[in-house]
């Protein structure tokens, strides 16, 4: 017995030699895709969705390994190696991505948003992309560092932290990235090898389906507005309005102050009202009356139009087209304490109930 668990020993022993000395360590991930980050605090391993969101993805590892062309270094160049947590938001993100050196702050091109329904902000360590609107995406990407489901939707989410959480939240502004490596486990990762053009392909074929859909909401959109309410006025700029209550006197000269209130919705069930600090909205309540001044006052380029056009005692329902309203950047109340944060997405068309309660001394 003691010489079948010696052999047994003595086979297992050469088991493992040949498979180090083949190369063939122990697996340390499961299948997948990763980036193993080296920074100054510590390492960050994050798991890469590239199933769920290829073309994020590729952009990240093609820049990563620099395979794909960028107008801010060479090809061949690492692009995130040496590059800053530029950006640091406490209880917020850590965001990092502008080449180090570099004369541009991104990678010269802009790729569309890729939201995938299985991946979300709803916790610490997600990773995601940066942007200056919907489709504006470049290099720049960040980690959570706290349940952020008020971005789902309006950003890309393409990964998340699996080791090193604790790193990420010990990171502070300026702390550094000093190498990324991408690590492929089985064969469908493997197979994952981004170049300049099969990312441009799906740009491309992703801002065709885009551009498309985009169409169809606006048509749509456009249908319900004549739907519902067929006798409204078209003003400039597609700006439509309906008058559900005459005013009397002038219409307001330029600088006078205005008492206004108004709740507000789109299309598809999002409803707010006025508040009466500044006139900002927020769900919940009723309108709160604020002061709105004439050329000074800013709720957005449409409402803002429509209130100085308005006599005294009116009441308007205001159609917003997206491009006069909160445009590709949308609305982002200030967050409160343990609420999540007030969003109206960006494209979104706005249909206000105005009401002009006073002309002001």
């Amino acid at each position: 017995m003691k010489r079948r668990q010696k052999i047994l020993l003595y086979l297992v022993a050469c088991a493992v030699a040949i498979s180090f000395l083949s190369g063939c360590a122990p697996q340390k991930y499961p299948d997948g895709l990763y980036a193993e980050l080296t920074t100054n605090k510590g390492p960050i391993v994050l798991r890469l969705e590239f199933e769920k969101t290829p073309m994020a993805v590729a952009n990240f590892v093609g820049l990563a390994e620099g395979v794909i062309k960028n107008a801010a270094l060479p090809e061949g160049r690492p692009y995130f190696d040496g590059t800053k947590w530029h950006r640091v938001v406490a209880g917020h993100v850590i965001q990092c991505g502008m080449p180090k050196d570099g004369k541009e702050q991104g990678p010269g091109y802009q790729f569309p948003n890729e939201i995938s329904p299985g991946l979300n902000h709803g916790r610490a360590g997600m990773v995601g992309m940066a942007n200056a609107g919907p489709h504006t995406n470049g290099s720049q990407w960040y980690i959570t560092l706290a349940d952020r489901s008020y971005l789902d939707g309006n950003y890309t989410v393409f990964g998340a932290v699996i080791e090193g959480l604790d790193v990420v939240s010990a990171t502070v502004q300026n702390d550094i990235v000093e190498r990324v490596k991408i690590v492929r486990v089985g064969r469908a990762a493997k197979a994952f090898r981004p170049t300049t053009g099969s990312f441009l392909k799906m740009v491309d074929e992703a801002k065709a389906r885009i551009k498309e859909a985009a169409e169809k909401k606006k048509a749509a959109e456009e249908e319900m507005v004549a739907g519902k309410w067929p006798n409204a006025v078209a003003a400039e700029n597609g700006l439509k309005y309906v008058i559900l209550k005459e005013g009397k006197g002038p219409i307001p000269a330029p600088g006078a102050r205005l008492k206004v209130a108004y709740s507000g919705k789109d299309l598809y069930g999002l409803s707010f009202f006025s508040t009466a600090a500044d006139g900002t909205p927020y769900p919940g309540g009723s309108p709160e009356p604020f002061v709105f001044e004439a050329g000074k006052t800013r709720i957005n380029s449409g409402f803002d139009a429509a209130v100085v056009r308005m006599k005294k005692g009116e009441k308007r329902l205001v159609i917003v087209p997206a491009e006069i309203g909160y445009r590709s950047n949308g609305f982002y109340a200030k967050q409160r304490p343990n609420e999540k944060r007030f969003v109206i997405p960006p494209e979104t068309r706005l249909i206000y109930e105005v009401e002009l309660l006073d002309i002001l001394k």
